[in-house]
Parts: structure tokens; sequence; C-alpha cells
């Protein structure tokens, strides 16, 4: 019997930032920290403490687990706030506030997973960003929910062996913690026919 596969919430992201590194990362097993992942990780502490809060007039839940089987989603939240009849997901970054869709398609897949658990529908969420210090908020409108859907049927085939993604060398390789294990610099050199001896 084949094991089903769910698209985890954080390969939406890394298939926006690179689809090449879904496919190291989620199919090959590949992993490696750097100054960005081991401080987005303590940035996360609290987000990941599991509690549940009571700010004013909304209720934090910290660390929620969700999952999809429509969309085969599946992962946590970070936070997940209930205020005035509405619940919608925050997801902390550590960097700067800007368009980031990958952030965008992460944090409409948590949506998606929220709404079918709960059978509400949830037409908004949050992005905080550490270094920045602000509160973004994202619509859920119908194109950015076509993307996210979209995007994770494009993670599911790489998941489940249907496509390899080209490893191709650009700006973003040089913040990758999995630089240097994929060597996108040497294989863009190597399909450029190689190095004269």
């Amino acid at each position: 019997m084949d094991q089903k596969l769910y698209v985890p919430l954080s390969a939406i992201n890394a298939y926006n930032y690179c689809p090449y590194r879904v496919y190291l990362e989620y199919v090959l097993g590949e992993w490696k920290d750097n100054t960005h992942t081991i401080e987005g990780i303590l940035k996360h502490d609290r987000a990941h403490s599991g509690e549940r809060r009571y700010d004013s007039n909304r209720i934090q839940t910290t660390q929620v687990f969700v999952k999809s089987e429509q969309y085969r989603l599946v992962g946590k939240i970070d936070v997940v706030e209930e205020k005035e009849g509405e619940v919608y997901p925050v997801e902390y970054k550590k960097g700067r506030s800007g368009e980031w869709i990958n952030d965008h398609l992460q944090l409409c897949a948590q949506a998606l997973c929220l709404e079918e658990q709960l059978g509400v529908k949830i037409t908004k969420g949050y992005l905080w960003y550490f270094s920045s210090r602000d509160r973004e908020e994202v619509e859920f409108d119908l194109k950015l929910r076509d993307k996210t859907i979209e995007t994770g049927e494009s993670v599911l085939k790489i998941m489940e062996g249907e496509v390899i993604p080209e490893n191709e060398y650009s700006r973003r390789c040089r913040a990758c913690s999995i630089e240097e294990i994929c060597l996108p610099k040497e294989v863009s050199i190597l399909k450029k026919g190689g190095i004269d001896y």
C-alpha cells in the first residue's frame, strides 16, 4: 500500500524561494543550519511554547498543528489568534517586512488547513517580522488562494518523484543554508561546458 504524502507548510515557502531546495530538503533529506536558520529557531522559542495566552481582547494559542486532507497539507502554525469571533493564523519571521510572496503563500496554506479543520472562512492572517518589528496583514483573496493551491500541487509532484527541478544559481543562493550541498555555482559552470584544464 502506497503511503499518502502531505506537503509540509514550510515547503510551500521553500518552493517559492527555490524549487530545487524543496527537492534536496524534502525528498533527499538534506539539511544544514546556518546563522539564518539558527537565528530563526531561537526567535521562535516563545511561539513554539505550546501555551495559550490571553491578551486584552484576543486569545493566542501557540504551536498549533494542522492538516488538510483536501489540499494534502500538514504542519504547524506559530500562533492562532481568536478575536471578536474571528480566527486567523500568525506566522513569525526573523527578517524585515516586505513583499515576500513566499511568506504570504505559507500563511495562506495555514489558513486553508484551519478552514478545513474548523469549518469557518478565514479572510486574513498576519506576518510578524522580528527585525523590523512589523505586523503585516495579509488578505487571503482568490488570487493568493489559487497560487497557494497551485504551489502545493507543484511541491507534491516533487515529493512524489514526478518532477526534479533544475538546479539554478541566483542571488538567493548566498543566504541559503544548503548552498554547500546544492553547489549551484559549480553546477552552473558544468552546464556551460565545464572547466578547461
